[in-house]
């Protein structure tokens, strides 16, 4: 895939958790999401920590996991607005720096910056996808985009996403919409339309 795919791929999942966001109420933060043992309001903290983290890899500045810190965790912020924020932070950081030829190191290992942007945005578009299943909305990922995100995941589903960072991959079946095989490979049962 060209870059113009990638920052292509990456407008798309902006777009698609944008539009999640305008979901959330305030009741809503307290209500459960597909990620076990995870409130919307701790679900929305992670995706702006894992953004974060991802915008200093690009940045080439690194991150720590260890910290256990997410952003607005602690001072009461609304987590929506806050994550508003992360993004367009993300954002700066992803497409300010050309991303071909180089490359980027993520605890011990290199990956290329280009990849390293579709991990995020895998990250988001999953993510996005709870946050409307947490609404009780059923949201699923926009075909084109699904497909897109599917030609790049499996093997980072491979090396160590699926199962680590998101939950062990489940079968889907050969009929599976795009939107419901990324789902798959990630761990999330699609809803029953």
């Amino acid at each position: 895939m060209s870059d113009t795919d990638e920052l292509s791929v990456l407008a798309e999942a902006t777009r698609y958790l944008f539009q999640s966001l305008l979901l959330v109420r305030e009741a809503d933060l307290s209500a459960p999401t597909p990620c076990q043992d995870w409130d919307l309001r701790r679900l929305l903290r992670h995706v702006r920590s894992s953004l974060a983290d991802v915008a200093d890899v690009l940045a080439m500045r690194g991150f720590d996991r260890g910290s256990g810190t997410e952003p607005g965790a602690a001072d009461g912020s609304d987590p929506v607005a806050a994550l508003r924020t992360g993004i367009v932070d993300f954002l700066l950081a992803s497409t300010s720096l050309p991303t071909a030829g180089r490359w980027c190191e993520i605890q011990g290992r290199s990956l290329p910056a280009k990849i390293v942007v579709y991990v995020a945005a895998i990250e988001m578009v999953l993510h996005a996808w709870d946050i409307a299943q947490a609404c009780r909305i059923d949201r699923p990922i926009p075909s084109e985009l699904a497909s897109a995100l599917l030609c790049v995941s499996p093997p980072l589903a491979e090396a160590g996403l699926a199962g680590h960072v998101f939950a062990e991959p489940l079968a889907s079946a050969t009929t599976a919409t795009p939107s419901d095989q990324l789902l798959a490979l990630f761990g999330r049962k699609p809803t029953c339309r």
